[in-house]
């Protein structure tokens, strides 16, 4: 070989070395976030996602669309990108074929991990921890929930545009440029469409600012202009809740929540239990107290990057610390980067010292990787088989409609899961399916969750199952591991015999199977109520207990409430009930009322409910009082 040829293979092969480096550092955290995550790529949707897919079915016009949008819904949340548009968007193009979504959700965390490493890169000045901080926050637990349910795509793509202003940030602390200040604004501005927590970035600009670029810290100020507004906007359009899982607790249990976030944060015992009783709380000091030594020794020499990484940690996880009932492991999802970032950072140092800390931080991240990636594995496996067992309910029911597009449905066997990630939340609808029920006493067999609503409301009682059944207006369906199964006839020739055909406590006017309780007078069917003259007549069971009430909702017409307030009047037999009074102040309506105590022990009651007035609407020559929902007596 002549001395130019050697020259030039000697060039391509210098070339080729950094740049298989330079893929190899970032296609492998990609690489094995697939690896771990896969079966999230293939999970179907579940829970919260189910009312997100209907949002476009509320959409008609710019007006719609735009409170589809921005209205605040969700615990008062105001998240266009990361839910409304995105759900939208995607079910107007895919329908629910849940693979799109998925998709998108990992490749905007691809991008994340991409960030990750660039910024930890830049802030270390090492390749090395920017491998390092991607990789050990990509298999944290609390990754998990962002990459097996699509709802909480909120926390990835508000990842994505805290990391890309961060990015900016620093670009624009090395070059000067004004573009890349505005790119940082655009992407802070941009990421309160994703989620709250992006309120949180001017304090985590101005603190790195503060410790490593002093010379840009007035620069971060009028960052916090847009969070304040934000805010004051947020809590106008909601005021905060002060009761239920999401209401804040500005209290000492905050020192408690936090505590349980720490120890979460190292230690994941909901999934590793094979580490609870003791190894879960010396495994967290061994990695909590490694980084903290490790901060304050380089702190001792003056590196404050440390102090920003805990400093990261700690502002993006305090607004979550008033929410004492909500404690939430995918919430640790973008503090754990400020950790990640400091694991990458130690690892590098101890990789440069002695024997003693190479073996240290060998051990550490051994046994931090030992917990974080089997969690990973097992929790991907158990969110996705829930996915998965929705979907073969949601679409069974489905094809059930088909099969039988004028019958009830009635599904027997659902269990907690089933119930709660997917019927509780009507996916019903999606598919333009109605008069789907739970089999009578399905409740024994799900776990109460009393703080998101009653299982009651979704089980057709005893006796509308038997009247339905006997007028072949149910089918039943049982909910097994593999798909739905017909046992129509099965079901009448033994669970229902011992049906009682006595009235429900419950009567919901606008279910046809209900329509034998109530009188005559009552109109037809009209979307899922039920129009009344002046007065109307219907069947409900009794009362069991003197603390027991009757609880009415339903419509009242504005043209009604324009002419002054309208008294309603309830009476049992010959016994009148207190009247209620309806105002303009909202045609929807909602009812309690005292029963009267020697009605108790009957099997039955026969409420009559009178209008105070009647309209007429347009060209419909009825005479019109009240529209009902549903009766009910209860605690």
């Amino acid at each position: 070989m002549n001395a130019l040829a050697t020259a030039a293979h000697s060039g391509r092969s210098q070339t080729s070395i950094p740049t298989l480096t330079e893929a190899v550092y970032w296609l492998a955290p990609p690489l094995l976030c697939l690896a771990i995550y896969w079966r999230g790529l293939l999970a179907w949707f579940q829970a919260d996602d189910f009312a997100w897919l209907g949002l476009r079915l509320q959409v008609h016009d710019w007006h719609t669309l735009m409170h589809a949008l921005f209205a605040p819904m969700a615990q008062g949340s105001i998240r266009p990108w990361s839910e409304r548009g995105f759900f939208m968007v995607f079910e107007s193009l895919f329908g629910v074929n849940a693979l799109p979504f998925r998709i998108w959700v990992f490749l905007t965390q691809f991008g994340n991990l991409a960030l990750v490493a660039a910024i930890a890169r830049r802030l270390t000045g090492s390749r090395m921890a920017g491998f390092w901080a991607a990789i050990l926050w990509m298999v944290h637990s609390s990754l998990v929930l962002p990459m097996v349910w699509t709802s909480v795509y909120n926390q990835v793509l508000c990842g994505f545009f805290l990391l890309s202003a961060f990015w900016f940030l620093l670009r624009y602390i090395v070059t000067g440029r004004r573009g890349d200040c505005v790119a940082q604004w655009v992407m802070f501005i941009l990421g309160f469409g994703a989620l709250e927590i992006n309120v949180v970035y001017p304090a985590l600009a101005a603190l790195y600012t503060y410790l490593c670029a002093r010379k840009y810290f007035r620069t971060t100020l009028p960052l916090v202009i847009p969070s304040v507004l934000f805010v004051a906007l947020d809590r106008l359009a909601v005021p905060s809740q002060q009761g239920g899982p999401y209401a804040l607790h500005w209290t000492g249990a905050m020192a408690r929540t936090l505590v349980i976030y720490c120890h979460q944060m190292f230690a994941p015992t909901e999934v590793a239990f094979w580490i609870k009783g003791g190894p879960d709380i010396l495994l967290a000091i061994a990695l909590g107290g490694a980084l903290i030594a490790f901060a304050a020794a380089r702190m001792h020499q003056g590196d404050r990057l440390p102090l920003f990484c805990l400093g990261w940690f700690a502002i993006l996880l305090a607004p979550f610390l008033p929410l004492r009932d909500h404690v939430s492991p995918y919430y640790l999802f973008l503090p754990t980067i400020g950790l990640a970032i400091l694991g990458g950072y130690a690892l590098v140092c101890a990789w440069r010292g002695l024997v003693a800390w190479k073996t240290v931080a060998t051990v550490l991240v051994t046994a931090y990787l030992a917990v974080m990636v089997p969690v990973a594995w097992i929790a991907v496996e158990w969110w996705g088989q829930r996915s998965w067992a929705v979907e073969r309910m949601v679409l069974g029911v489905a094809r059930a409609r088909q099969l039988h597009p004028r019958e009830a449905i009635l599904l027997d066997g659902v269990d907690s899961t089933v119930f709660w990630s997917g019927i509780f939340h009507d996916p019903f609808t999606l598919f333009g399916v109605s008069n789907v029920y739970l089999t009578p006493q399905s409740e024994r067999h799900i776990e109460p969750r009393p703080e998101l609503g009653r299982i009651s409301d979704y089980v057709l009682p005893s006796g509308p199952t038997v009247h339905g059944l006997n007028d072949n207006q149910i089918v039943v369906y049982r909910v097994g591991p593999d798909r739905l199964k017909a046992i129509t006839a099965q079901y009448i020739d033994t669970t229902a015999q011992g049906l009682s055909l006595e009235p429900p406590r419950r009567v919901d006017a606008g279910n046809p199977l209900m329509a034998y309780l109530l009188g005559p007078e009552w109109y037809a069917l009209e979307g899922g109520s039920r129009w009344m003259p002046k007065r109307a007549t219907l069947r409900i069971g009794a009362p069991r207990s003197p603390s027991e009430k009757l609880y009415l909702s339903g419509f009242c017409s504005e043209s009604q409430l324009r002419a002054g307030p309208l008294t309603v009047r309830v009476t049992i037999a010959s016994t009148a009930l207190p009247e209620f009074t309806l105002n303009c102040s909202a045609t929807q309506f909602r009812a309690v009322l005292a029963l009267p105590g020697h009605r108790i022990g009957t099997k039955w009651l026969d409420l009559a409910v009178e209008s105070g007035r009647t309209f007429r609407a347009g060209h419909d020559g009825r005479e019109l009082g009240l529209s009902f929902g549903t009766f009910e007596i209860r605690e």
